[in-house]
């Protein structure tokens, strides 16, 4: 029989790790996605009404895009949603 008394706690960050979606995994995901798409960051802030800085925040990973920004990112880079969060 299996003994479930016992079991470890996760922290968020264990979990972010496991799972994935970070505001690190969006970050280089983003930057990468872009890049090989041939976008500056300032086509993309353009092309989502946003900041140039808000796209720098988004890839170094200081800020994380709401889910209709990523929505509207996938979108522009040819992608699904899944590529950007994991």
């Amino acid at each position: 029989m299996i003994d479930n008394s016992v079991f470890c706690e996760l922290t968020e960050r264990d979990l972010a790790n496991i799972c994935g979606g970070s505001s690190e995994d969006i970050a280089v995901n983003l930057k990468v996605l872009r890049l090989t798409a041939g976008f500056k960051r300032g086509d993309l802030a353009d092309m989502l009404n946003v900041s140039l800085s808000t796209i720098t925040k988004y890839e170094k990973g200081s800020r994380v895009p709401d889910i209709d920004t990523i929505i509207k990112l996938s979108e522009i880079l040819n992608t699904d949603v899944d590529n950007l969060i994991f």
